[in-house]
């Protein structure tokens, strides 16, 4: 049947001024082959969908992951600390687009979604705050650091330091905090974690102190030349690895394939000048490993800490008493 006489066909989203309508093409997240994990910015970790509670897999988290960097960042603002930011990370095994089928068929898939399709279960970044005075000498080498962490379990917040020439996350003095319970310790709430914050940030010269004691007493328990140190403790690490992953054993800082990319960093340090001369050394290089793309970046936090009481327990060593909020 012809039209009637007169009248125009109006297609939804045109008009007679503008018969052929535009509509912007949503901003894209990509992961690019064979990254198991990379960057993305502030502004789009915050378009992404929301971790809330009912999603399959996951527990819920008391607030956002850019929520919890928002009030961290001004936390330290508001006490006068001037930090530096870093980049966000995603991995990709901890993200998802959730597609329409209309999508689908415009080309977008698992590795290339709109930004606001996205869903990131797996994040990492560090506020660094340089120029902290520990009290015991220059601090050109290393700053304060405060490492977020969310993976599917929650949220992890750990002060620790970075280390300049290779960019290590440490841990040393157990001042960690998760929404989630861990190794037999009850997660907090999001109002206990609120306060953790604020008196860690009012308490940041005496936690750095801890950190930097610590890392001076590792430095000075030298490792005996003619005891085969390290083959011992990777045998040791190997058996906890086995049984973590199939017998329900406690908590390990390397899985079997990290400790692999472990084995063969201490294997290359030997053919180097570089020798292991102290526990410090040994600590260094297993944190050399905990990076995103090559572990699993929601549990570098906790592995750089289970790492540094490894060490710790297995030297008998004399540390600082870990800095707690009762």
């Amino acid at each position: 049947m012809s039209e009637p006489k007169g009248m125009t066909t109006i297609i939804a989203g045109t008009s007679p001024a503008n018969p052929v309508a535009t509509q912007t093409p949503p901003a894209i997240y990509s992961f690019e082959k064979d990254n198991k994990a990379q960057t993305i910015s502030f502004d789009a970790l915050k378009s992404s969908i929301r971790r809330e509670s009912g999603l399959a897999g996951i527990r819920d988290v008391p607030v956002q992951f850019w929520t919890l960097y928002s009030i961290l960042a001004s936390t330290l603002s508001d006490q006068q600390f001037n930090y530096n930011e870093t980049p966000i990370y995603v991995q990709w095994n901890g993200s998802k687009a959730y597609l329409t089928d209309q999508e689908k068929a415009a080309g977008y898939d698992s590795k290339n979604a709109p930004i606001d399709r996205w869903r990131h279960d797996k994040i990492i970044t560090m506020l660094q705050m340089p120029n902290i005075n520990s009290g015991i000498d220059t601090l050109d080498a290393r700053n304060a650091s405060i490492g977020l962490s969310l993976n599917k379990e929650g949220l992890v917040v750990a002060f620790g330091m970075n280390v300049h020439v290779c960019q290590n996350f440490s841990v040393l003095g157990g001042t960690v905090m998760r929404s989630y319970t861990y190794g037999g310790k009850e997660g907090l709430s999001w109002d206990r974690m609120l306060f953790n914050i604020k008196r860690w940030i009012e308490g940041l010269h005496q936690i750095w102190k801890v950190q930097n004691d610590t890392m001076e007493e590792m430095k000075s328990y030298t490792l005996p030349i003619d005891i085969p140190i390290v083959e011992e403790l990777i045998g040791d690490l190997y058996i906890r690895a086995i049984k973590q992953a199939y017998f329900k054993g406690g908590l390990t800082p390397f899985d079997t394939h990290e400790l692999s990319n472990f084995t063969k960093e201490m294997i290359q340090a030997r053919k180097t000048e570089d020798r292991l001369a102290n526990v410090w050394d040994l600590y260094n290089w297993g944190t050399s490993i905990m990076k995103p793309g090559i572990v699993d970046i929601g549990e570098i936090a906790n592995n750089s800490n289970l790492w540094a009481e490894y060490l710790i327990e297995r030297f008998q060593m004399n540390v600082p008493e870990a800095i707690t909020i009762e």
